[in-house]
């Protein structure tokens, strides 16, 4: 029988899969739409200490990544958790739009970390790119590789409509 995505998941919940040094679980990656490419990159990781504290801290994940939606400088965020470790990458036009937007739910959930018996865990960075490479799609009619970080439409080749640019996050 066949294990669904949803099924792996909620293995995952309920205890971790680990398979040598390798421990899996469950991601989910939420995108704004905004195609520009990222100015800085926040990693973070928070662990909890038993499922109750993964539950609290997954709630606060869902309405801070609410409040990043409605910031215009958010590009996307990745985020999840094996076992009760979560962990974020977010993506954004400049540390001042993640400013922002961390100054909203985000912050409750921090004087909650700072002033209560509230996870294990954390740390957070933020990271400025040392060099952006080149965003690249397949040409569908002849196969070229291009170069679409300008965001062109038609292959330098064969002057195909090439597919939309994805986003660089």
């Amino acid at each position: 029988m066949a294990i669904t995505p949803e099924e792996l998941v909620a293995l995952a919940l309920a205890e971790p899969i680990e398979r040598g040094p390798a421990r899996f679980g469950y991601s989910t990656r939420v995108a704004s739409g905004n195609p520009r490419p990222p100015g800085v990159v926040a990693l973070t990781w928070i662990a909890g200490r038993d499922p109750d504290e993964r539950d609290r801290i997954r709630a606060h994940a869902q309405r801070n990544v609410q409040d990043f939606l409605a910031e215009p400088g958010f590009i996307s965020i990745v985020t999840g958790f094996i076992g009760l470790r979560g962990f974020t990458v977010t993506a954004w036009e400049d540390e001042a739009a993640m400013k922002r937007a961390l100054g909203k739910h985000h912050a409750r959930a921090m004087r909650e970390l700072m002033s209560e018996d509230f996870v294990a865990s954390v740390w957070t960075s933020v990271w400025t790119p040392a060099r952006i490479g080149r965003l690249w799609v397949r040409c569908t009619a002849c196969a070229a590789l291009e170069d679409v970080s300008d965001d062109h439409r038609a292959c330098s080749r064969c002057d195909a409509a090439l597919p939309e640019r994805p986003a660089f996050w």
